[in-house]
């Protein structure tokens, strides 16, 4: 028993901190990003993948309910487990549905719910086992359970981690599966065996149904790993390796055809957008200053243990040389963290928004080459008296630093400003409600928390002011939600829209309430 918690005690307070810490955070989201929202109607709604579809389409001229909404994003009686609609509504979107059935499934569980719980719950569980994967990843490539361990907590506590973990979307399954895929590619290095191959194939096929991203890491980690065969002269390993791989990526094809029009679409998110971007010239430094910060950022813990590690790799030269030349550097590990490296500067150029979420993926390879740089230091320390004590020193040092950087960085999608949105909606729920668009469903997506406050709410467009008069069959008062990006929708200015209003209407005065990027909210009165 003393032997097992030796060596298994400060792995699993790694793992009780991290997981303390992300239901700390889970209690304090207050709102979803309209991505997220996403994440709920296209998994549950019934072949109807976005708003207007609830209403055929189009819904202009029409009142949407508190239950349509509902219906929207919750799975209803008769519609569980319906795996059909949730890769129909993918083919009308622009990524594969790996990631909606698994919500999908949970979601069934709970039918008539729609709570923040079963997209957070989900996301939980899936990045505790990307934890566990990353510490066996690195107990593989380092052979330490005190450097798995700070890898864990390094990547657990900091910013681009827990943010993967609180956005409910596809990110944090597609971290999982890229370290997945790492961690069978450290297999091979380690010791190959021909039955780790179709697993492989299995994990790209997986990773390319989630997100189509996916791609890149695991393109340049198999050529790594394929140039890595190649310096060994393991001709058999790759005989085995490269037919497989290619299935898995092939298999995409026949599970999700649709991929192709996806990938060659004119649309935002498409590699109709990537070509462009990688076209632009002009906006290489700019997404690449933007990525770099964000990434800082969101590593700061990491980046301190780096310049520490560096700092005194740099003092102990001599024994690193000596260790470079007794072959316990261990360069094989570059296979798995040097792909990371290529493949952030090819994500910031070509993303089809700069948005770190795109970079979640190839985040614990980051913590990976810190943990490498441990690793040297371990190896290039003379010896120690009573080496254990100073490990475990070191490692609640880097604890500290992890929690350290939680606290004073806590994640994105909190939303805590939705506290005081949903406060200010409810003084008014009562009161009929207009939404002003060109039948745009992103919007009105992005607000539905909001929407759900009121029983119903009719749309109209800005042409529409006096259409709207028999809804609001002569209340003194309204509250007005208008569309104002230029970017995602219509771009009303709200100032013309008011003036329309109290030019054709009775309702002359208007209290602006709280405006977020795709929509300002008023209350109308007369």
């Amino acid at each position: 028993m003393r032997e097992f918690l030796k060596k298994y005690s400060m792995p699993a307070l790694m793992f009780i901190i991290v997981a303390a810490v992300c239901l700390m955070f889970s209690c304090r989201k207050s709102g979803m990003f309209i991505d997220e929202i996403y994440s709920y109607g296209l998994s549950n709604s019934s072949y109807a993948p976005y708003i207007t579809d609830v209403k055929g389409g189009s819904a202009l001229g029409q009142v949407i309910t508190r239950a349509e909404l509902f219906d929207y994003v919750s799975v209803t009686e008769g519609e569980g487990f319906d795996f059909g609609s949730v890769y129909y509504n993918q083919t009308q979107d622009v990524h594969p549905p790996l990631y909606y059935w698994l919500f999908n499934m949970v979601c069934s569980l709970f039918p008539d719910t729609f709570t923040k719980w079963t997209g957070l719950g989900l996301d939980f569980i899936i990045y505790m086992l990307t934890l566990l994967c990353l510490y066996k990843l690195l107990r593989l490539l380092f052979s330490s359970r005190d450097i798995a361990s700070a890898g864990v907590i390094l990547y657990g506590l900091c910013l681009l981690g827990t943010s993967t973990m609180l956005m409910i979307r596809m990110y944090v399954l597609l971290t999982l599966l890229s370290v997945l895929l790492a961690y069978f590619v450290a297999r091979l290095i380690h010791d190959f065996r021909p039955w780790l191959c179709p697993l492989i194939a299995l994990c790209i096929l997986a990773g390319l149904m989630t997100q189509y991203y996916f791609v890149f890491y695991a393109f340049f980690l198999c050529a790594a790993y394929v140039l890595y065969a190649l310096i060994k002269r393991q001709y058999r390993a790759l005989l085995w390796f490269i037919p497989w791989a290619l299935v898995g990526a092939l298999c995409l094809l026949l599970v999700f055809p649709q991929c192709i029009d996806q990938l060659f679409a004119d649309k935002l998110v498409s590699g109709g957008n990537a070509m462009d971007n990688l076209g632009d010239i002009s906006q290489y430094p700019q997404r690449l200053l933007y990525y770099f910060a964000e990434a800082r950022h969101g590593l700061k813990a990491a980046i301190y243990v780096t310049i520490i590690a560096l700092a005194a790799l740099a003092l102990l030269f001599k024994n690193f040389r000596a260790a470079a030349k007794e072959g316990k550097l261990r360069p094989e590990a570059l296979v798995i963290i040097l792909p990371a490296f290529v493949v952030f500067p090819a994500v910031a150029i070509i993303s089809p928004v700069t948005d770190q979420r795109y970079i979640y993926n190839i985040v614990p390879f980051f913590i990976a080459a810190v943990c490498l740089l441990l690793y040297w230091l371990d190896v290039s320390l003379p010896a120690l008296k009573r080496p254990f004590i100073w490990r475990k020193a070191a490692l609640l040092f880097i604890c500290a630093l992890a929690l350290w950087e939680a606290r004073c960085a806590p994640p994105q999608y909190l939303y805590p400003e939705y506290v005081e949105y949903d406060a200010l909606v409810e003084q008014h729920a009562d009161e009929p409600c207009v939404y002003f668009t060109d039948d745009y469903f992103a919007p009105i997506t992005q607000d539905l928390l909001q929407l759900m406050h009121f029983e119903n709410f009719y749309v109209t467009n800005d042409r529409g002011c006096t259409d709207m008069l028999d809804y609001l069959g002569g209340s003194e008062s309204f509250v007005a939600y208008i569309d104002i990006s230029e970017y995602w929708s219509s771009g009303y200015k709200p100032e013309e829209i008011l003036a329309l209003i109290a030019g054709e209407t009775d309702y002359d005065e208007a209290q602006l309430l709280y405006q977020n990027g795709l929509s300002a909210t008023y209350v109308i009165s007369k």
